[in-house]
């Protein structure tokens, strides 16, 4: 027997019914991004390795054990991009976009990939969705940013069902002092830290030592020192002025000093949406102005976030969100003889042509066995034709819910199609394709 093979371990398949979920995310995402002026960026899927461990750092998990690195032929050494910002600041200095009008903004919609322990919430190949703003350092942007995922998550119904955390981590000069503090307070008291937190702390990870592991490190943390004992004037008031622009969008939110984002590149503003009750997070940013001059740029304002689409459609399955969508069958084509089928065919692409979503004209079955077929595709009429059909120039509609059939001349079957099934909307391809709005995909006016 050959052997039978599965999805990679961490990777799942795209089924056609989790795309009915991704499709409505792209549309809401689209149209939010599209409205604030955002451009879409789609950076390669692999970058060279060093340029991870300049953003990211290079004593970082995401580096150190979970890139999917590769050398090729040339003998460079590449990796899967395990997220998205790195490629959008390098592309961003690459094509001297600085020199355009500031800021720029981009959005993405991308896959991403990372050597993690698979589990319900973490897969080794995930898509995320998620916007950059580069060249400005305004407190007002990072709120427009925090607006903009919040009305994003309002679009796909979820954002009653997460919580804003916010919080600051200073500049780097602050978290310069805190973490020499840090490091003199856990001095001596490593014998009270797990081996992990040893390692962390050995490392000089000083920020993931605010993510406790056990009940001990709690303890030892609720006495550590505090990111807002050394916080500078001016880090203070950028924060305090983020929080006033919330307040004036009416944006729920709680400050959360406890929130970190283990990543190098952070500074200042840091948020997440959060599922409430599970603290599994949804959405996560904050903003990172030294990043694009750590990556070989000028110096400039960066900020963004980014949202796992696998976590979305999760929470939107969980919390039952009807997803609208276009992907079903109107129209079952029937015919049996070879006659019937020459004229079946045809009229199956004029079906089509004419907007109908039709399918038909399947195999040597019998017509019974159609009619079973037509039952599973779920279709709300059926069309029938035989070589005897073909003769008299008739066609049978066949209505599947009542099981009533009406025989019809086959030079009125678009017109008679149209007054059950109402007249399709046509596909405007004289120069560009108009895309429904979001608004009308969601049914507002």
């Amino acid at each position: 027997m050959a052997k039978t093979f599965r999805a990679p371990t961490g990777t799942f398949d795209f089924l056609p019914e989790d795309h009915h979920y991704f499709t409505f995310i792209k549309k809401v995402v689209r149209h939010r991004f599209r409205q604030s002026g955002f451009k879409r960026i789609s950076p390669p899927i692999f970058e060279e390795t060093e340029a991870f461990a300049n953003a990211l750092g290079k004593n970082t998990d995401i580096v150190s054990r979970e890139l999917y690195t590769f050398t090729d032929r040339s003998s460079r050494e590449y990796s899967l991009r395990p997220e998205i910002t790195t490629g959008v600041v390098r592309s961003f200095i690459q094509h001297e976009m600085d020199k355009q009008a500031l800021p720029v903004e981009l959005y993405y919609i991308e896959p991403c990939f990372r050597f993690e322990r698979p589990n319900q919430r973490t897969r080794r190949q995930f898509w995320q969705f998620g916007a950059e703003v580069l060249g400005e350092s305004d407190p007002s942007i990072d709120a427009q940013i925090i607006y903009l995922a919040d009305r994003i998550l309002k679009d796909l119904q979820i954002r009653d069902e997460c919580e804003l955390k916010i919080s600051t981590i200073g500049s780097n000069e602050d978290r310069a002092e805190f973490f020499e503090a840090l490091a003199n307070f856990y001095t001596g008291k490593e014998r009270s830290l797990s081996p992990a937190t040893r390692e962390k702390l050995e490392q000089k990870k000083y920020l993931e030592l605010l993510q406790p592991q056990n009940e001990d490190e709690e303890i030892l943390l609720g006495m550590a020192p505090k990111i807002t004992d050394f916080l500078s004037e001016k880090s203070k008031l950028f924060f305090e002025t983020v929080l006033s622009y919330l307040d004036s969008f009416n944006i729920d939110y709680t400050i959360d000093y406890s929130l970190i984002r283990p990543i190098d590149y952070y500074s200042n503003t840091v948020f997440e949406f959060r599922e409430k009750d599970t603290n599994n997070k949804v959405l996560v940013g904050g903003r990172y102005d030294n990043l694009i001059e750590k990556m070989g740029g000028k110096s400039n304002g960066a900020v963004g976030f980014a949202a796992g689409v696998d976590r979305v459609t999760q929470l939107m399955k969980i919390h039952g969100i009807d997803i609208p969508h276009k992907d079903y069958l109107q129209i079952f084509l029937a015919a049996t003889g070879p006659n019937a089928k020459k004229k079946a065919l045809p009229l199956l692409v004029q079906l089509r042509e004419h907007g109908f979503h039709a399918v038909g004209v399947l195999g040597r079955t019998s017509m019974q066995e159609q009619i079973q077929r037509a039952v599973k595709f779920k279709v709300p009429y059926m069309l029938l034709m035989g070589d005897l059909e073909v003769k008299k120039q008739q066609i049978i509609i066949r209505d599947m819910k009542t099981g009533k059939q009406t025989w019809i001349d086959q030079s009125t079957v678009i017109k008679e199609m149209d007054n059950l099934l109402g007249i399709p909307k046509k596909l405007d391809t004289s120069h560009t394709i108009k895309l429904d709005t979001t608004e009308d995909f969601l049914g507002h006016k």
